[in-house]
């Protein structure tokens, strides 16, 4: 270890709903801070049962005669419907009395399938999956088992979420025309960003949004719109405000985000911008959002990382904390944090149990982020090695472990791709070497995973997906392809599927994580 440590200079620790005006958490009721007259008009009770919960979703979102779904071919089921349904432009505009089925359809499309039903299509879309990487694995002469249903390992029925109403803990609001031609209108868009009836809709009725999140979006609509700085709906017209984002932990902490674009503003002025919120937000109207952290973030770009565009902390703490898995997190505004808390200690707890995870198991957690998978396996392991590219998710993470008192890991800043090869002699020393990844949406660089494979000493791989459909697909098919296997450029031996389990952290949507196991077949 010592000698590793010489020549890298890589340090291992390897010892030893919301409907609006009411909502629930853990069985208490709480209110948002709306005025007499708004909560008379949408008192809605906490619903406890399946048939409540579908009474509130008819309440809210009554069939409209004025809502025209665009001519499709048949598909077949109501998940492959939803996707058709995304890719086609609006037919109609949207108006007053029909925007927020509209939204619903766009953000909840599944609000009006009973839960049940819907873990029912997901697990049915979560077989599918695993056909279609069964055909790909033959294509690229795969050395998995083939199985019953044309399944290439078993899969387990679908976790479901243990909570259903207003379970998200962040949302990204955009701003831009609504219904009423409001230029302010702080919502979400109902369209493409392309169609010319595109509309930008407030998250009213959405049953998956926390109360305080959609009080906090209206508090500051109304902010936007006492000001004389425009709204920035494309960079090459102008304007200045962009986007919101309002986090939320179980403790009822919330932290805000407003990312504005500069334009040509001096510092001066975006001084004054973080002055007017101060005052409004902590002093003013918005002091009854009862934020605990509001940043400013002026981003030039689509996305702008820490780096780019440094967060501004205008008033309020530095971080929010979240408690998951008797774990606390610090949450930062770009943290990566799952948005669904009670879920995410399913998940991670079924990463756990499908890992096999034992006190002689050392941990690969590659693409870290902020650390949670690599705090709650450690005290399970050896030891944990958690790598991100991103410096600052990497400092979180080292806080997160030094603040929860687990000292058998480290995390280090980096490519994947680039310390892996460093770790590989070390690591052959050790006999159960489990890596975990947990991508985003875009899956893992092919760089990636051919470092993955070429990394002798791991034996299994868990990979995360929440969209195992799309491009993580290919990384499935590269991790078990033998095409080209023994050449001078990739002597690695596969890996191949072995288990795999749904669990459903977006109820509503069309959404669900894929827990699958790979191991390494070496004969």
């Amino acid at each position: 270890m010592s000698g590793l440590r010489a020549r890298s200079r890589i340090p291992l620790l390897f010892f030893s709903r919301g409907i609006r005006g009411v909502s629930s958490r853990n069985g208490r009721l709480r209110r948002s801070n709306l005025s007499a007259a708004e909560e008379a008009s949408n008192i809605v009770s906490v619903p406890s049962t399946e048939e409540q919960l579908q009474d509130i979703v008819k309440d809210v979102l009554p069939k409209n005669k004025g809502v025209t779904s665009p001519p499709k071919k048949k598909p077949k089921n109501a998940i492959d419907d939803i996707k058709l349904q995304r890719k086609s432009p609006l037919l109609q505009p949207i108006i007053p009395e029909n925007q927020y089925e509209h939204l619903a359809q766009v953000v909840t499309p599944l609000c009006q399938i009973p839960y049940q039903k819907q873990l029912q299509m997901k697990e049915h879309q979560a077989v599918k999956t695993l056909q279609v990487l069964a055909k790909r694995l033959d294509n690229v002469r795969a050395p998995y088992e083939k199985l019953m249903r044309r399944l290439p390992c078993p899969l387990e029925s679908i976790k479901p979420s243990p909570e259903v109403i207003a379970y998200r803990n962040k949302d990204e609001f955009g701003i831009n025309f609504g219904v009423d031609g409001n230029p302010k209108t702080v919502g979400f868009y109902v369209g493409r960003p392309t169609d010319p009836l595109m509309v930008c809709v407030p998250p009213t009725y959405l049953i998956n949004m926390r109360d305080s999140h959609k009080h906090i979006a209206q508090s500051f609509q109304n902010f936007i719109c006492q000001s004389a700085l425009d709204t920035c709906h494309r960079f090459d017209a102008g304007g200045t405000w962009r986007n919101l984002l309002v986090r939320s932990t179980d403790g009822g902490e919330k932290m805000v985000t407003v990312v504005i674009h500069p334009q040509q503003l001096p510092e001066e002025g975006i001084e004054e911008i973080m002055e007017d919120l101060r005052k409004y937000f902590f002093e003013g109207e918005g002091s009854d959002c009862e934020l605990d952290s509001l940043y400013l973030q002026a981003c030039k770009h689509t996305r702008c990382t820490r780096e780019q565009a440094p967060y501004r902390l205008i008033a309020g703490k530095e971080y929010i904390t979240e408690t998951c898995l008797g774990l606390s997190f610090q949450i930062s505004p770009d943290a990566f944090f799952q948005v669904n808390t009670r879920g995410a200690e399913v998940l991670y707890s079924t990463m756990k149990d499908v890992a096999e995870v034992s006190p002689i198991s050392t941990v690969l957690d590659i693409c870290c982020g902020t650390g949670t998978i690599s705090l709650v396996l450690a005290p399970h392991v050896r030891g944990t090695v958690g790598i991100d590219v991103t410096s600052g998710a990497v400092e979180d993470a080292k806080k997160n472990a030094s603040q929860n008192n687990i000292f058998n890991t480290n995390f280090l800043a980096g490519k994947a791709e680039k310390i892996l090869p460093i770790l590989s002699q070390e690591l052959n020393e050790y006999v159960d070497v489990i890596a975990v990844v947990n991508p985003a949406r875009a899956g893992l660089h092919p760089d990636v995973i051919r470092t993955i494979r070429q990394c002798e000493a791991i034996n299994k791989l868990v990979y995360i997906s929440c969209k195992p459909e799309g491009f993580a697909m290919e990384n499935f098919v590269k991790l078990g392809s033998t095409v080209g296997k023994g050449t001078k450029k990739d002597k690695s031996f596969p890996f191949v599927p072995r288990y795999a389990v749904p669990v459903d952290m977006f109820p509503h949507t069309e959404h669900t994580e894929l827990v699958l196991l790979f191991q390494r077949v070496t004969a």
